[in-house]
């Protein structure tokens, strides 16, 4: 065996073992969003304030999530979250927007999932 192909192996082993854990830590996220009140999941949504954290950054982080929250949250919270963004105003325009119901058909429209696959397709950050 050349030293290239122990590399190889190596490399092929990191990489199954990062798509495991990233399976898990979808799972468990997954499992912590449902479980969620509408008040933890206002608290996660405001980590990404606009004020805060503009430009590629904010949209690299939070459209995945909304992307999440929308694959996994029934349409009552979703709704309730929308309200709560909206109720704040302009400066919370864009997060109200992607909460919105038209953003919600849109997300679950393009929501990949194959019938073999034990996840949906979602984005990665």
């Amino acid at each position: 065996m050349t030293l290239q192909s122990h590399t190889l192996n190596d490399h092929w082993r990191l990489r199954n073992a990062a798509a495991a854990s990233l399976a898990e830590s979808e799972q468990d996220m997954r499992r912590a969003i449902r479980g969620a009140s509408v008040d933890e999941l206002v608290a996660l949504i405001d980590t990404f304030s606009p004020a805060r954290s503009s430009g590629p950054e904010w949209t690299r982080t939070f459209e995945p999530l909304v992307e999440r929250l929308w694959a996994w949250c029934d349409e009552t919270t979703m709704a309730a979250l929308a309200e709560t963004y909206r109720a704040r105003g302009m400066p919370w325009m864009a997060v109200a927007k992607a909460l919105s119901p038209e953003q919600g058909a849109r997300a679950k429209a393009d929501l990949r999932h194959p019938a073999w696959a034990r996840l949906p397709a979602l984005s990665i950050a």
